[in-house]
Parts: C-alpha cells; structure tokens; sequence
C-alpha cells in the first residue's frame, strides 16, 4: 500500500528511465554522500538552474 500524504511538502513526481550503467552511477553517489536518490536528483536540478542562470547572465550586456 502506498502512503497518502495529507499535506505533502513535495508534491511533484518525476520519474525516469535510467540504464543500468546509470543507476550503478546513482548508486555509487548515493553510498558516497549517504544520500538518497531524490536528494541526488534535487542537487543536479539545482546545479543546472546555476549553471543555466550564470551562461544567461553573460549573454546579457552589463549596464553602467
């Protein structure tokens, strides 16, 4: 049975497909950080909205 949440926090799923040399990845970041995989996952999204955000902000001309 699943477990139902009145009030989530995260209310969002995403889910994916990922090869087994992937996952062996995942895994080995997960007994690494001693994080689970949603934590992972969280910090890459993170780390691509920086990275996204800092290469938009250098197409932009500075203004005085």
């Amino acid at each position: 049975m699943t477990r139902k949440y009145k009030n989530p926090k995260k209310p969002n799923i995403v889910s994916l497909r990922i090869s087994d040399d992937e996952m062996e990845i995942v895994q080995k970041a997960m007994d690494l950080t001693n994080s689970k995989a949603s934590d992972l996952m969280r910090d890459a999204f993170a780390l691509i909205k920086a990275r996204w955000e800092l290469a938009m902000s250098a197409e932009t001309p500075l203004e005085n």
